[in-house]
């Protein structure tokens, strides 16, 4: 084993694609604090997901790679300079050439990264892992880099620490009040995935409402900016008992919110990572893409339910109208069953 971390290291993850990502990935900055308390760590995040970052308390600073979602060499020596002489390891969790280069070229003593890569020369700590077609989860593998820095991961994903502000409460707190929510019991159902996955069909999520309203149920549905013709088809398909949240909050505000729900339904997306990372009961819909397997990708948490619709197959990607079991997150994954699985995660 190489020489293990300093007690006090500076160390950046580097994780600049999603939310989702970026929560299943801050089990480590909890991981490394215990091991080495006197420690600073980092994060190179994504626009869209620096704020979960800046929300953990282990978590002392957070850096925004502006070309996150290009994998080309633009704005690189800009980076360079942000990184350089700054750190004493580097954990590529989120691995391009572009990263591995921007670590190299600031000559960051310690760089820690994937061993399958093409540019994987460019580190000097390399883990051999096989994340194609494993059974082991996403955080599990960020988990296992660990042991590059001398650090033994731990046996099982620690449950999140999230920093609740005070201002995103009280925010939280009069926005529930305004739709009469303050002391009703909540379900927040999510109905988007950012266009990122296959998803339950809008009417599907609005009869799931209504029944959620008809046994007493009070439904907030959220989304992003970007959501909202979807976000407004859902609550009028749900009717009156329906708060529509879209566009409303803020990453920490929308945390306080799930941290107050009783209930979330939604799709393989970040808001549903984090439902669930916040003990939240948690229904989540995941189509049969490889790139949603349930062994890999599944929310986390003390009361989830994931759901895939029972075709018997594992697609590397969706041909649509080619495939017989075409439309399968509407039509293998009733109203009925979803509803089930609603009950099964409220009576733990």
């Amino acid at each position: 084993m190489s020489q293990s971390l300093a007690n006090d290291a500076k160390v950046l993850l580097v994780r600049t694609d999603h939310l989702g990502d970026m929560l299943l990935t801050l089990p480590m900055a909890q991981a490394i604090r215990q091991a080495r308390p006197h420690s600073h760590v980092a994060v190179l995040a994504s626009p869209a997901n620096c704020e979960a970052a800046r929300h953990h308390p282990c978590v002392h600073e957070v850096l925004i790679d502006i070309e996150a979602k290009h994998s080309g060499f633009r704005a690189l020596r800009p980076l360079v300079r942000t990184l350089a002489g700054r750190f004493d390891a580097a954990v590529l969790v989120h691995p391009t050439p572009r990263l591995a280069t921007a670590l190299w070229l600031a000559r960051i003593p310690i760089r820690v990264g994937s061993a399958y890569r093409a540019y994987s020369f460019l580190l000097n700590r390399r883990l051999r892992q096989h994340r194609r077609g494993g059974d082991v989860h996403e955080a599990m593998l960020n988990l296992e880099f660990l042991t590059a820095l001398g650090i033994s991961p731990p046996s099982t994903v620690p449950a999140l620490d999230w920093k609740f502000r005070d201002s995103e409460v009280q925010a939280v707190d009069a926005l529930l009040r305004a739709h009469g929510l303050g002391d009703q019991r909540l379900a927040v159902i999510h109905p988007g995935s950012a266009g990122s996955a296959l998803n339950w069909d809008a009417t599907l999520y609005g009869a799931l409402g209504r029944k959620l309203a008809h046994s007493g149920w009070r439904v907030a549905v959220t989304g992003t900016a970007g959501e909202r013709e979807l976000v407004a088809r859902v609550c009028s398909l749900i009717g009156d008992h329906a708060a529509n949240f879209c566009g409303r909050l803020s990453l920490g505000e929308l945390a306080a919110v799930l941290h107050r729900a009783h209930l979330f339904v939604g799709g393989s997306t970040g808001p549903t990572h984090l439902a669930a990372l916040l003990g939240t009961p948690t229904v989540a819909l995941y189509s049969p893409l490889r790139s949603q397997r349930p062994e890999r990708w599944r929310p986390l948490g003390p009361r989830v339910v994931t759901l895939v619709p029972p075709v018997g197959r594992l697609c590397p990607r969706c041909i649509r109208e080619r495939c017989p079991y075409y439309l399968c997150m509407s039509r293998a994954l009733p109203v009925d069953r979803v509803w089930q699985a609603v009950e099964e995660v409220t009576s733990r």
